[in-house]
């Protein structure tokens, strides 16, 4: 029991690339199990927060990346701290965000302290800034108006979550506006195709007013034979002439 008291007191002190780091952050889950009075379970998150900023600023000094993971667990203290504040009294909930704005606000020149210092990981830092800064917009307006205070952590206000609630721009809505529009012209074109079609009909009636002239020609040799006939018996020069003349004679 002494040995694994020794190693938890050691623990508390890691940083997030260390291998006890793990048990750091199980005893500070744990430490929470134990917190029944609303307020001093936001002290120990609001305590943990700053853990987590001083892990970051500490990792930045040694040169070591910062993990995510760290960022995402300083979001989480503060979140769980400003969720049990909606369940407070008015006159406890003013006195816990008034506290609560001290420390972001602290929070927040550390943060601007360290970005001035470092030029590492500089999109993950000013994420950490830009949710503190949410943070701590939420917190002066839920002064001004609890019940809004309430109704906005409640309704689960979350880092990033406005920008995902941004209606759409103009320029989007007047691309879904010009697609129906645009379709309509594609069966207008497709009539003009129909009635060209029906002018190829119209030529084919004239393929046969060309064959009757034929039969007209062939009518008028005909003619011609029938008077070459005549001619001929009258004349004498057809055959049938000449049998009729010699029979005559």
């Amino acid at each position: 029991m002494f040995g694994g008291g020794a190693t938890v007191s050691a623990a508390q002190d890691e940083l997030p690339n260390e291998p006890l780091y793990a048990l750091k952050t199980w005893t500070e889950d744990l430490s929470l199990q134990f917190s029944n009075n609303s307020e001093d379970k936001v002290n120990r998150l609001m305590e943990l927060s700053q853990i987590r900023i001083q892990e970051m600023i500490a990792l930045a000094e040694t040169g070591d990346l910062i993990p995510d993971q760290t960022r995402v667990r300083l979001e989480q203290h503060i979140q769980q701290a400003l969720q049990i504040c909606t369940t407070m009294d008015d006159a406890t909930l003013e006195r816990t965000l008034l506290q609560i704005r001290d420390q972001l606000q602290q929070q927040d020149r550390d943060m601007e302290q360290l970005q001035l210092h470092t030029q590492d990981q500089t999109q993950l830092l000013t994420q950490v800034r830009t949710m503190l800064q949410e943070r701590l917009h939420l917190v002066d307006e839920g002064l001004l108006n609890y019940e809004m205070f309430r109704n906005q952590v409640q309704n689960g206000f979350q880092y990033g979550q406005e920008d995902e609630l941004t209606p759409p721009t103009p320029e989007g809505n007047g691309e879904q506006n010009g697609q129906p529009t645009l379709a309509p012209n594609g069966p207008n074109t497709d009539p003009g195709s129909q009635n060209t079609d029906s002018g190829g009909p119209n030529t084919d009636p004239g393929g046969p007013n060309i064959d009757p002239g034929s039969p007209n020609l062939d009518s008028g040799n005909n003619s011609n034979d029938s008077g070459n006939d005549s001619g001929n018996g009258m004349g004498g020069n057809n055959s049938n002439g000449n049998c009729s003349g010699g029979c005559g004679k």
